[in-house]
């Protein structure tokens, strides 16, 4: 009996197609799981955003549920490949029939139709009558990893993979369109769940490009099932008031601002200004050390070098007026962490108020021998303190003693 022609192209197109999906996942989810949670993390400890890991068997139950989305985008692929040999798809395989500006337009047109599909199709499934069967498993990754980006119910995988043969119907692609829009959609997801803010900072706390869903963003959809339904921009989450209002705030807490850019100065001008002899920057850096009283001797803080052998500053708390004032930080923890020289100030730090428990992105200048000023924003919002030496305090505790009658 003789095959029929779509059933024979769609078996052999199926094994090639398989290979590249699940190679795609191994690749992306794999790749950055490797990268930022296992070899960078002790180095972005700071800008982990939830303290807490997954589970034990979290991310073995993320891959098996995986496997099974890869089958399914394979299935559909698939069945691309096969509609493509009989015209139902409108893609193109010389670069030169639409042009390069072509190329770069229509993987970007598809990117941006695809968070408007992902939006409005995962607000669908967050209703409470799809939600149990559709939605469910990617959500009891409360804590996600870059395995969760295709832990989906076999629904949800077909809901997601329907975009491919749809967008094709309108939009005439080049399979290198399609492989540069998988690939970005892999890795974008991947990032998304890996659970560590990697989104660069302006200095005023918010993200340098705020129409790009950060780490934090997809994060707080995780903790808080109800907001932040984008997937690659945040545009349909503040036009439809589904974006969550802490989200500055919470990114403001563990992203790391920008440098600013050195100016290059030619070194014979350098030369000719110290009279002939390099500056040493080591030398120009005003080092904070020994320990440092708070507004009204609230507390004091002893200035070291933190413990991973970098050349930052950290902070760590040795003594308070009222442990009352400061249940959410013990004494001996660190208060400040992970401050960077920059020439003028010390910045890029995470500053904890031991108050509330709050974190906040932080600078401090020092402003003479015995004083510095700190600054704490999170967002906007900023605050502003000055610090004294606790040498500085000595006047005040031989006061005391010649009040007391000794000498």
């Amino acid at each position: 009996m003789q095959i029929p022609e779509p059933v024979s192209i769609y078996f052999q197109s199926f094994p090639g197609v398989i290979t590249q999906d699940l190679l795609r996942y191994v690749l992306g989810a794999g790749g950055v799981y490797l990268i930022v949670n296992i070899l960078l993390s002790t180095r972005l400890a700071a800008r982990k955003i939830r303290g807490e890991n997954p589970p034990s068997g979290q991310i073995r139950s993320e891959i098996t549920a995986s496997l099974r989305t890869v089958l399914i985008f394979s299935a559909v692929g698939t069945s691309i490949a096969a509609g493509k040999a009989f015209g139902f798809f409108q893609i193109y395989l010389d670069i030169e029939e639409m042009g390069l500006g072509y190329l770069l337009l229509s993987t970007v047109l598809i990117i941006i139709l695809h968070d408007a599909y992902f939006y409005w199709t995962h607000r669908l499934m967050h209703r409470q009558r799809f939600i149990r069967k559709l939605h469910r498993l990617h959500h009891r990754s409360y804590y996600p990893t870059p395995f969760t980006s295709y832990s989906f119910d076999a629904g949800e995988a077909v809901i997601n993979a329907t975009f491919f043969p749809l967008v094709l119907l309108i939009v005439p692609a080049h399979p290198l369109a399609l492989l540069f829009f998988t690939a970005h959609m892999m890795l974008r997801n991947a990032i998304g769940h890996c659970g560590y803010e990697v989104f660069p900072a302006r200095s005023d706390g918010r993200p340098l490009f705020d129409w790009l869903t950060t780490v934090t963003h997809h994060d707080l959809h995780h903790a808080h099932a109800g907001w932040n339904m984008g997937l690659y921009f945040t545009w349909w989450d503040r036009w439809m008031g589904t974006e969550n209002p802490e989200y500055h705030r919470c990114f403001a807490a563990v992203a790391k601002p920008v440098r600013r850019l050195p100016v290059v100065v030619p070194a014979a001008v350098v030369m000719l200004a110290l009279g002939g002899y390099p500056m040493n920057a080591e030398a120009r850096q005003e080092r904070i050390s020994g320990h440092w009283v708070t507004p009204g001797i609230g507390a004091v803080i002893s200035f070291e070098p933190c413990a991973d052998g970098s050349s930052t500053l950290c902070g760590r708390l040795v003594w308070v007026w009222s442990k009352r004032l400061t249940r959410h930080l013990k004494i001996g923890g660190i208060m400040i962490r992970n401050l960077r020289w920059t020439g003028k100030r010390w910045e890029e730090g995470r500053l904890i108020n031991p108050e509330d428990g709050r974190t906040y992105s932080g600078s401090i200048s020092p402003a003479g021998p015995d004083l510095i000023r700190l600054k704490g924003c999170a967002g906007i919002f900023c605050q502003n303190q000055e610090w004294r030496s606790l040498r500085s305090l000595d006047p005040l505790h031989r006061l005391r003693r010649l009040d007391a009658g000794k000498p």
